[in-house]
């Protein structure tokens, strides 16, 4: 106590109705201000942290009702569900920061205005940024393409890796990565939507029989799907499709088989070209080989020699 008289006599009347001035608005918004900033931080983050588990569970919850039927449908949901999770924290982190701010005095009023005004200007300076968020959303929602889909947008061919609102990345067989902005993404080709499709083009010379050829293809294509290095991607065993077209020097027939969604084509291909050829030479199958035929020039004809002059008598 007498050290408190002690500091009090140290200051002026003045300094010390200042300094209670100071101390009273520290306490009052401490009390009242400060407790409702506190509140909303931790509601924030309450509610961010709450909006992340629902979004969680309703994303565990169409996984089992649906990747059962559907297992390449892993990939779509979990590239739209991220794209949620980020909406979501978004929209909860702005509004707190709005509330907080509006706390603190601030018009908040004035401010979404002059950020619409902002977001105009900005959006309508950057369309392409615009166009590519919307057409992400789109693409996400529809599901035409998910993460491991081999696909072709915009001239390039690849298998998706990365899924975001702005962008696809592709990884090309070459191992090449091509980042193609949504916004450019008007056609797509999916090659394993669900399922895809290995077609194998065998060439057979003239000089085997068909009924022989097709009685080979058959045989192996049972061995095809007994072949434990590729027997789990298929869907079925490989079928003989027939005669496909006649060439100069053999005729084609076609055999195709399906493989699991997620299944990649390129090892499934390459082994079933390998396991064809040896077939071929087990069975005594005739490949073609081409013939060159060159065309000899015409032989010049021989002019008959010049009669000799008779002789002198």
């Amino acid at each position: 106590m007498n050290a408190l008289l002690r500091g009090a006599a140290l200051f002026p009347a003045a300094e010390r109705t200042r300094m209670q001035r100071i101390g009273d608005s520290l306490s009052r918004f401490a009390r009242d201000d400060g407790l409702r900033l506190i509140l909303i931080v931790l509601g924030t983050v309450i509610a961010v942290r709450l909006m992340r588990i629902v979004l969680y569970r309703i994303q565990r919850r169409i996984e089992k009702s649906r990747l059962a039927v559907l297992p390449a449908e892993a990939g779509r949901l979990t590239a739209l569900f991220d794209v949620l999770h980020y909406l979501a924290v978004a929209l909860v982190v702005g509004i707190g920061a709005m509330s907080a701010l509006s706390v603190l005095g601030v018009n908040t009023g004035a401010l979404l205005a002059s950020a619409g005004v902002l977001g105009f200007a900005v959006g309508f300076g950057a369309q392409t940024m615009v166009k590519d968020l919307l057409n992400g959303l789109f693409l996400l929602a529809e599901g035409q393409y998910t993460i491991g889909d081999e696909i072709t947008i915009s001239g390039v061919t690849g298998v998706v890796e990365r899924v975001t609102l702005r962008t696809t990345t592709l990884r090309a067989t070459n191992g090449d990565v091509h980042i193609v902005p949504s916004g450019d993404v008007r056609l797509v080709t999916n090659k394993s939507k669900g399922w895809s499709q290995v077609a194998i083009d065998a060439g057979i010379a003239y000089t085997t029989p068909v009924d022989r050829a097709l009685e080979v293809l058959e045989r192996y294509g049972a061995e095809v799907g007994a072949d434990t290095a590729i027997a789990d991607q298929l869907m079925e065993p490989p079928k003989v499709a027939g005669v496909t077209a006649f060439q100069d020097h053999q005729y084609v027939v076609r055999v195709t088989v399906r493989l699991r969604a997620g299944a990649d084509s390129k090892p499934v291909e390459r082994r079933m070209r390998a396991m064809l050829r040896r077939v071929f030479e087990r069975e005594g199958i005739e490949t073609p080989v081409p013939v060159s035929l060159l065309a000899a020039p015409p032989s010049a004809q021989s002019s008959p020699p010049p009669s000799k002059p008779p002789a002198e008598e």
